[in-house]
């Protein structure tokens, strides 16, 4: 009974068995800390946290299954589709843009039927493998990095963090970072690279200053925050509710609970912080499980990182490397972003934290991501049956 039990497990968690040990632990906890900072939902309704909770449940459980199924494929199909699918994907924007439902002040949602996701979501994942395509067929040939192909990587990359940024600016200069290091790693010359950058820079400067899109004014508003906050010296009160105050309950989370954590379900920020369960999920960790554990989450997403990266290491398929490394860094730069924002390092942004967070279309499309990650690091457990084989 144990061998059939142990033989199921393995035929449906393939891959590297850290990675899926890392994706675990942090799901779990995703789970229990969104039930927590929920807890403000029990003033309105007694029930809704525990739908809330159900619905959380739901959703992991189709992200493992979707996480399982793609760890077991080859990940060589996804290069296949990955431009085409890129496309669809700048068409599911637009229509999000022009018809999609409004949240937050910007209209990213598409609704089918009771399903509802962000098309950026999707873009992040479909240029990763479409960058990671165009760099592993060219990197035996150097020669192939001509001005034609950057003109190419200028117009992909440009019209993705364009369509993107016109309703959700940080989640485009999450997707051009990524893209930079798949650029470095797929070995495109460092003049190119510099093009690049400059060329996004000045359209993103464009899109602000223009207010071009639906969070032009607010990207505006806090970047001009953040650089009035870190030049202001003194104090600032708590319940002063202007443009900070979110982020100033934050620090009062953290500063409160950092060295004496207030416990499991305990946290009071929760019920003042408006995205305590996404956006500032970290205040609420540290308020409630302090500072060991606030040090934990950033450790295990460096861990993450590094087994990403040595999927990389044993890929022995140049797209496969390239794939593995673009998720990686895309899900740990994402969950670090959150963490800066919390702690005020950064201007806030409405980035979640993956895996922690709350949220349906972001958990799936990492789920995915990972799985991908995870079918490449099955290179690793083919290399090592062939030289079985030969012994």
């Amino acid at each position: 009974m144990e061998n059939k039990i142990t033989e199921f497990i393995k035929s449906k968690l393939a891959g590297d068995y850290q990675i899926w040990f890392i994706v675990f632990v942090l799901n779990a906890f995703g789970l229990l800390i969104q039930f927590s900072a929920k807890g403000r939902m029990v003033m309105m309704n007694p029930m809704d946290p525990i739908f809330s909770f159900v619905k959380s449940l739901a959703i992991l459980g189709i992200s493992f299954i979707l996480m399982s199924w793609f760890s077991r494929q080859n990940y060589l199909k996804f290069a296949q589709y990955s431009h085409i699918a890129l496309l669809f994907s700048w068409v599911l924007i637009l229509i999000a843009f022009i018809f999609g439902e409004s949240k937050g002040g910007a209209s990213r949602w598409l609704e089918i039927g009771p399903i509802s996701f962000m098309p950026s979501d999707m873009a992040k994942l479909c240029l990763i493998g479409s960058l990671a395509k165009d760099f592993s067929t060219r990197q035996s040939n150097p020669d192939a990095y001509n001005w034609q192909f950057f003109l190419w990587l200028l117009i992909k990359i440009g019209i993705t963090c364009f369509l993107i940024m016109l309703s959700n600016f940080s989640t485009s200069i999450l997707i051009f970072l990524t893209s930079i290091i798949l650029m470095i790693f797929g070995r495109v010359p460092f003049k190119q690279i510099g093009y690049i950058i400059a060329s996004v820079a000045i359209l993103a400067s464009l899109v602000v200053t223009l207010e071009i899109g639906q969070r032009a004014k607010t990207v505006k508003a806090r970047i001009a925050n953040f650089s009035n906050r870190v030049g202001k010296k003194e104090g600032k009160s708590v319940d002063k509710k202007d443009e900070d105050y979110q982020l100033y309950r934050s620090y009062y989370a953290i500063a409160t609970g950092a060295l004496s954590p207030k416990g499991p379900g305990r946290s009071q920020q929760r019920y003042f912080l408006s995205q305590a369960e996404s956006d500032f999920v970290y205040a609420i960790i540290v308020e409630e499980y302090g500072i060991v554990v606030a040090i934990f989450i950033p450790i295990l997403f460096l861990w993450l990182m590094y087994r990403g990266a040595n999927a990389v290491r044993h890929s022995g398929k140049p797209f496969g490397g390239l794939l593995s490394a673009g998720l990686t860094f895309s899900i740990v730069f994402q969950a670090f972003i959150n963490m800066l924002v919390a702690v005020g390092a950064g201007p806030v942004t409405g980035q979640p934290m993956p895996m922690v967070s709350a949220g349906g279309t972001s958990l799936i499309f990492t789920a995915i991501s990972i799985g991908l990650v995870l079918s490449v690091s099955r290179d690793k457990d083919q290399e090592t049956k062939d030289l079985k084989t030969i012994i």
